[in-house]
């Protein structure tokens, strides 16, 4: 297998990360908004990429692969920085060397966003569970100090279930 056939797979990669990197995008002000209509489709697109996203990298690694067979070279990690190591042709060794730190880039971009989409899917569960300790709580319950002899005198009691008998 030729290193053009692994950089043309890289390329698709870098591409396809680039629309994960949109989804992301378009997934904050849709989660602000709590739209969870189009949080769904949104969801449902990503998944897809993701999806095809594995499908290219099983690719890349098996041409990787390839390549370090066809080299007669004990078959490495399959990372793409072994393969760059071993590429004599000093143009496709460039051109390796910048997709690698595009994608480097790419990535890095879209673990940070799919972080901040995190941090705002924590945040509206927090305000959730906080609304419904609010409308859950009893508002008579009294938050000043009792005697616990008092209570059992026909104040409210502290528990659910009269276990007196």
């Amino acid at each position: 297998m030729s290193v053009q056939a692994v950089l043309e797979t890289l390329r698709e990669q870098l591409e396809l990360y680039g629309q994960l990197l949109e989804t992301a995008e378009q997934k904050t002000p849709v989660l602000v908004k709590n739209d969870i209509e189009r949080l769904n489709v949104i969801m449902s697109k990503e998944r897809k990429l993701v999806q095809k996203a594995d499908e290219l990298e099983l690719r890349r690694s098996m041409l990787t692969n390839t390549y370090f067979s066809r080299l007669s070279l004990r078959l490495r990690s399959g990372k793409l920085s072994d393969m760059i190591r071993t590429v004599n042709h000093p143009g496709e060794k460039q051109q390796l060397i910048d997709i690698q730190s595009e994608l480097a880039a790419r990535l890095t971009e879209l673990q940070r966003k799919n972080e901040h989409n995190q941090q705002l899917i924590r945040q509206s569960l927090d305000f959730i569970e906080y609304s419904l300790e609010l409308v859950v709580d009893n508002p008579s319950d009294d938050f000043t100090y009792q005697h616990p002899m008092n209570r059992l005198s026909g104040g409210p009691r502290a528990g659910l279930f009269d276990t007196r008998g």
